[in-house]
């Protein structure tokens, strides 16, 4: 998929891509730094090794530190919240000019509701739900990775224990609902559809349904989908909601197997377990959410690569050949009258050959 998606970014967006994966990575860096910094606290804490003053000034700096660190994160965001939207606008442009040059055929063939749907909400989906989850889940994993590795370096155990309490979970989650979400998407992008549809017919064809008093079918089958959309809806929440539980599971697993197994300074190993617990779980839970943001939203890459496809160079097909018209003989109309029912004449007298 992340082929795919690189595939589809034109060269320029190409290369400014590398920029922002640079900042993706930075940004990663900047949050652990952010996570390390409450360490000299928890041990100054929990071995007493200064009075009150010295954890206050320790407190202060880190507070510095801190603020500092999320204004530079905060500008990162910047640039990557512009990179998408100028991928949108490029991508929802170029596919609003390949459909009109496309010819009256194309127009005819698809509905309206359909096209303007791909031009405004399916771009603007691929730039929110498919490359913002791909820098969001890219940031939090190198952000966990670090995290984890940390903890294996300063004690073996408890990251060990860490990434056995974090993967069966992730890995479980991930297997069983990747099919289910893709599904979910597709249906809940044509239904949309269909709604549209449904609501534009209706207002065009009022004079239609009024006559045949067929309104009642309208309203019926915009109530259906309707019924469809929530019901999807609901489903997609409950798999919105495993990332929390799983990731809270995972942390009380993982801290009860430290307890069970672990030697030594037990509560200083504890206190470091729950400072990295205290970030890795909102990491874990945003990149299993954007994972399933990301499947649900997989569609959008096939409708903008066909899309932004140039059609006007494609050979067309071999048609079979035809002997020219010749038209060999003569039509005469005489004598053509035209006049409206209250009797006045229009034209009369008319000859055409």
């Amino acid at each position: 998929m992340i082929k795919e998606i690189i595939q589809l970014l034109p060269e320029k967006q190409r290369k400014r891509g590398v920029w922002v994966a640079f900042s993706v990575l930075l940004r990663a860096i900047l949050d652990f730094a952010g996570v390390a910094a409450l360490i000299p606290i928890l041990l100054v804490v929990v071995k007493q090794g200064g009075g009150r003053g010295m954890m206050l000034a320790l407190c202060g700096a880190v507070l510095l530190f801190v603020l500092l660190k999320n204004a530079l994160v905060v500008f990162l965001a910047r640039v990557q919240s512009r990179y998408q939207l100028e991928i949108y606008r490029e991508f929802s442009k170029q596919v609003f000019a390949n459909y009109y040059h496309r010819g009256l055929l194309f127009l005819k063939g698809k509905s309206s509701v359909q096209l303007g749907h791909e031009v405004n909400y399916v771009c603007y989906m691929f730039s929110s739900c498919v490359l913002a989850p791909v820098f969001r889940m890219a940031g939090e994993a190198v952000l966990v990775l670090l995290m984890v590795t940390a903890l294996v370096v300063w004690e073996p155990l408890a990251g060990f224990l860490l990434c056995a309490s974090f993967l069966p979970l992730a890995g479980l989650y991930v297997g069983l609902v990747r099919r289910r979400l893709r599904r979910y998407g597709m249906e809940e992008l044509e239904a949309r559809r269909k709604q549209s549809r449904t609501v534009v017919e209706a207002y065009r064809g009022y004079a239609e349904l009024e006559i045949a008093r067929a309104f009642h079918t309208s309203l019926a089958s915009f109530d259906q989908g309707m019924e469809f959309i929530v019901h999807n809806r609901l489903r997609m929440e409950v798999y919105q909601l495993f990332p929390s539980f799983l990731s809270e599971v995972a942390i009380v697993t993982g801290l009860a197997l430290l307890i069970g197994t672990g030697g030594g300074d037990l509560g200083l190993v504890s206190g470091v377990f729950a400072v990295a617990a205290f970030r890795l779980i909102p990491a874990v839970r945003a990149v299993l959410n954007s994972w399933v943001t990301l499947q649900n939203a997989s569609h959008t890459i096939t409708v903008v690569k066909e899309g932004i496809t140039i059609m006007g160079n494609e050979p067309q097909e071999n048609l079979p050949s035809e002997p020219p018209f010749e038209f060999r003989h003569t039509l005469e109309l005489c004598g053509l009258e035209f006049a409206f029912p209250d009797g006045h004449t229009l034209f009369s007298g008319l000859d055409l050959v």
